[in-house]
Parts: C-alpha cells; sequence; structure tokens
C-alpha cells in the first residue's frame, strides 16, 4: 500500500506546466470537500485555509489568463516567509 505521495503523481507523471503545493504539518483532506455535508477533515488550521484560498484563487486568475502578477507574487511571499506553512514546485 502506498503512504500519501501518491497524491502527487499527477504533477510527476503528466506532460505540460503545472505547480505542486506541498503543505507542511497538514492533516488528511485539507481543503477538499468530499461530500454533501461530510467532514472528513481533521485539520482546521485558519492560517493553511487562508493560503490555500489564496494560492488557489490566484493559481486560477493566472492559468485563465485573467491576471498574471498575482501567481509569482504568491509563490514568492510563500517561499521568503520565515516559518512557510508548505512549498510550491513548478515545472
Amino acid at each position: 500500500m502506498r503512504g500519501p505521495d501518491w497524491s502527487a503523481d499527477p504533477y510527476f507523471l503528466s506532460p505540460g506546466s503545472k505547480s505542486l503545493l506541498t503543505l507542511f504539518g497538514a492533516e488528511h483532506s485539507l481543503g477538499r470537500i468530499p461530500g454533501y455535508e461530510a467532514r472528513e477533515t481533521t485539520d482546521d488550521n485558519p492560517e493553511r485555509v487562508a493560503l490555500i484560498q489564496r494560492l488557489t484563487s490566484a493559481y486560477l486568475r493566472h492559468a485563465l489568463d485573467l491576471e498574471d502578477s498575482n501567481w509569482p507574487a504568491a509563490c514568492e511571499a510563500l517561499s521568503a516567509s520565515g516559518n512557510p506553512l508548505g512549498r510550491i514546485e513548478s515545472k
């Protein structure tokens, strides 16, 4: 049985440009909606939730050509943090 690293397979195995966000210390199902009225997450860290909201919005605006400066700025802010909540890899 594989550990949680299998969820990064699409990033590593598929062609094309993409980005991978890895959160440090996050728990299962953070930021995902598994079903109607389901509560499967065990991580209610407000800083991580806010980070996911900011990064998701910036990435989507960048990917849809709506805005080009927020995504690089969000990536830089995460990497420049003295105590980062995660990291972003892009290719």
